[in-house]
């Protein structure tokens, strides 16, 4: 759940307090610590170097002791007389005078002749002093002290010669460094909590021979025996306290394993006086935050209570409530926000509705638009109410824009809206749906009355439009659709009104209905240009063969390629259906290319049976924008071995008319390889004439509708007679089609008509059925000379 504005800005201020205080409070402690631990540093030096003047003050007093004990005469006399009893029991009673635990006596030849720990009834030696350095020291400097190794055990070892007056023996005195020496020796430091003193207690091996009773790992990370120096002190974490450890080695006799004297103290010890401090800063914290929390929450409070009335009123605008917001007495930034807000909401209230009726409205003639419309119809489909849409296309009216401008234009279609809706009455909405075209929506008609209707706005346009001077007829088409009906969506609803409409401009009255079963545009028709490039690309499409005969010679010369395409769901579908919209998405290149390579196919095969049949494919105006046909006809034909001759290119008269320089140029190139051309549906063309002098053609086909009921029709019979003449007159040769009976069949021969196909002669065949056609006809086939057998 997301904070409020209020709630974020408490815990920002106490946020920020809260950490700067906390870093003041760490910063304050690092620097504290730091100081600690340099000053317990340099004092833990002090205290190293104090440990040594300590140990070596001790050592002086054992020495002089040991002196004065030397020149004792008693002593004197009974260690040069031998008197090994005497000498046993003065070195006992001076070692317990000064705290030793061992007296040694030794010989001027280094051996020990009295050991007061292991005394010896007899006399004689108990062994070779183990230190013979320290003797020539001591008889070198009257006395010698040093820390060394007995028995496994470290001791203070001071040595004093017996002068009589020159040394006759020397005096070994042996006080233990052991707990109780660490602890005197830590009685008389200033800093050092625990002191440790450690040695060579195992070859590369340190071992604790002395410790306080608060020593702490003394061992951890020293350096091996062998390479032992002084060390800086050092923070060091021990059972999870943090000490200052120093290390400093004694000074050992020669031969002596390696002795060091390890110092530690805990930090904790030191930074204790300030917790106080730490604890009264966190008092302070405390309440600081507290002081901090309840004048945010106050200020807080004071700032979004304006601020949350201003969202409400911002949440209302929102929901199209523009209400100015109630005026706040506070003449501050938030006063002065309230304010500006009425403002915008006035002002986007009054800028939503603009925009509201632009959207929804034609800006040239004010009437509702497209979307409107559809919003209204929406809500009547919604209601389940019945309606019917009906679209009124203005003809000719591109044509008074081009001539008279848009704005005469513009005035005329608000003319027509106009002139609609007193037609229709009721207060049924008009609307400019296109440039071109107006819908009216009357809602619960039916088709009875929607035709009715569309039929008196067809009348009301027999008006001229009169503007100033100017007078223009206006001429309409109406397409009408019904919902309930094929479809009650807005869009479709328009859609099926727009085909309506097109059907309606071909229509006398000029009024037409939706039909859905004769609507070219559904979209499974549209799915037909996947299935049929599947088709082509399968090859299961074939060619049928509609046999033509020449009239004169009484022989099958023959036959038109016609496509045939029997669906492996829908069944057989006519071409008309899926031609046309092969034209239109540019599939008939594909299919024009696999008409030609069966057709090669079939005109070798034929070939092969001696027959010389010529073979007619049909070309589109797609077909002739292709610079590559020629070069692919060229192909196929050599590939086959087929001369030119054999092969016949079909074309309409309106293929050539959409670019007709282009086709031209393409057709010229097919007829200089030899392939002859046919202009098809020869008759119901407006152009052929104009383009027929410049066609490199050599055949015309009479169109159907001229021969169907040519021995019935005079008329027909002029035209036809008159086509075969200009055919003729200009070295055409002329095809009829559409033979329906025997009677076409003589008229046909009889004007001298070349050729001629229809159902009279026979039906487009399949290729076997072609051959049997062929083999029980009267009119026999054209056949190759044996040499000229493919």
């Amino acid at each position: 759940m997301s904070l409020g504005f209020r709630n974020r800005l408490a815990l920002f201020l106490v946020a920020t307090l809260a950490v700067v205080q906390l870093l003041t409070g760490a910063t304050v402690y690092s620097f504290t610590r730091q100081a600690l631990i340099r000053q317990g540093q340099a004092e833990l030096v002090q205290s190293a170097d104090q440990f040594d003047r300590q140990l070596e003050t001790l050592s002086q007093r054992l020495a002089e002791g040991g002196k004065i004990l030397s020149l004792d005469y008693a002593l004197r006399q009974a260690v040069a007389g031998k008197e090994h009893a005497t000498v046993l029991s003065a070195l006992r009673n001076f070692g317990r005078r000064i705290g030793a635990a061992r007296m040694l006596l030794v010989n001027l030849q280094g051996g020990i002749e009295i050991d007061t720990e292991r005394p010896r009834d007899g006399g004689g030696e108990a062994g070779a002093f183990a230190y013979p350095a320290l003797l020539d020291a001591a008889a070198a400097d009257g006395k010698a002290a040093a820390v060394g190794v007995l028995d496994g055990r470290v001791h203070r070892m001071v040595v004093v010669p017996v002068l009589a007056p020159t040394p006759i023996a020397w005096i070994c005195i042996l006080v233990p460094v052991d707990d109780a020496f660490t602890a005197e020796l830590r009685s008389l430091s200033s800093l050092a909590k625990s002191i440790a003193i450690v040695a060579e207690t195992a070859p590369g091996a340190w071992g604790v021979v002395a410790a306080t009773e608060t020593v702490l790992e003394p061992l951890r990370d020293l350096p091996p025996p062998g390479r032992m120096v002084r060390r800086e002190p050092e923070v060091t974490l021990l059972a999870g306290d943090e000490y200052l450890v120093m290390a400093t080695p004694v000074r050992a006799a020669e031969g002596s394993p390696p002795v060091v004297a390890v110092l530690q103290y805990p930090l904790a010890e030191a930074l204790r006086p300030y917790k106080p401090m730490a604890v009264w800063l966190g008092v302070l914290l405390a309440a600081g935050l507290a002081a901090a929390l309840v004048g945010t929450v106050l200020i807080a409070r004071g700032v979004t209570r304006p601020i949350a009335e201003l969202a409400t009123v911002a949440r209302r605008i929102e929901g199209g409530d523009y209400a100015a917001p109630p005026a706040l007495p506070d003449r501050d930034e938030i006063g002065q926000l309230s304010a500006a807000l009425g403002s915008m909401a006035r002002a986007i209230s009054e800028r939503e509705e603009r925009i509201r009726h632009q959207a929804t409205h034609d800006a040239a003639t004010g009437l509702p638009n497209r979307a409107r419309l559809e919003e209204l119809a929406g809500a009547l489909a919604g209601a389940g109410r019945p309606a019917a849409l009906l679209l009124v296309g203005i003809e000719r009216l591109r044509e008074i824009v081009n001539t008279l401008g848009h704005e005469v234009g513009d005035r005329l279609m608000a003319e027509a809206g106009a002139r609609i809706a007193a037609t229709v009455g009721g207060g049924a909405p008009v609307a400019r749906v296109a440039d071109t075209a107006l819908a009216v929506l009357l809602p619960g008609a039916g088709e009875a009355a929607a035709m009715e209707a569309a039929g008196r706005i067809d009348a009301a346009f027999d008006a001229p439009y009169v503007e100033g001077d100017l007078s223009v007829d206006l001429a309409v088409a109406v397409g009408v659709a019904l919902c309930p009906g094929q479809g009650c969506g807005p869009a479709t609803l328009l859609q099926q009104a727009d085909v309506a409409l097109y059907a309606a401009g071909r229509a006398d009255p000029p009024v037409a209905l939706y039909d859905a079963a004769t609507d070219p545009h559904r979209p499974e028709r549209l799915s037909l240009m996947g299935e049929l490039k599947e088709a082509i690309e399968q090859d299961v499409l074939a060619l049928h063969y509609q046999p033509k005969l020449d009239l004169q010679a009484g022989r099958v010369m023959g036959a038109e390629a016609l496509v045939r395409w029997i669906h492996p769901k829908r069944g057989f579908i006519p071409p008309d259906s899926f031609i046309p919209l092969a034209e239109q998405t540019g599939t008939i290149r594909r299919l024009s290319r696999w008409a030609l390579g069966t057709a090669a196919r079939q005109l070798s095969a034929w070939g092969g049976q001696r027959l010389g049949l010529r073979l007619a494919v049909n070309l589109s105006v797609r077909d002739l924008a292709d610079p590559a046909l020629p070069d692919h006809v060229a192909e196929l034909l050599a590939q086959h071995g087929l001369p030119p001759e054999r092969l016949i290119l079909e074309i309409t008269e309106s293929a050539i008319m959409g670019e007709p320089d282009a086709a031209i140029a393409v057709l010229k190139r097919l007829a200089d390889r030899g392939v002859d051309l046919s202009i098809d549906d020869f008759g119901v063309g407006q152009s052929s004439f104009a383009y027929l002098r410049r066609l490199p053609v050599k055949e015309l086909k009479i169109d159907k509708s001229f021969v169907l009921k040519l021995a019935q029709e005079k008329g027909d019979q002029a035209i036809v007679r008159s086509i075969v003449e200009v055919g003729h007159s200009l070295g055409y040769k002329v095809t009829a089609e559409g033979v329906e009976d025997e009677g076409a069949l003589a008229l046909l021969r009889s004007m001298g008509c070349d050729c001629a196909q229809g159902y009279f002669i026979a039906r487009p065949l399949a290729a076997p059925a072609f051959g049997d056609f062929l083999a029980g006809t009267s009119w026999p086939p054209v056949r190759l000379p044996a040499e000229e057998t493919v």
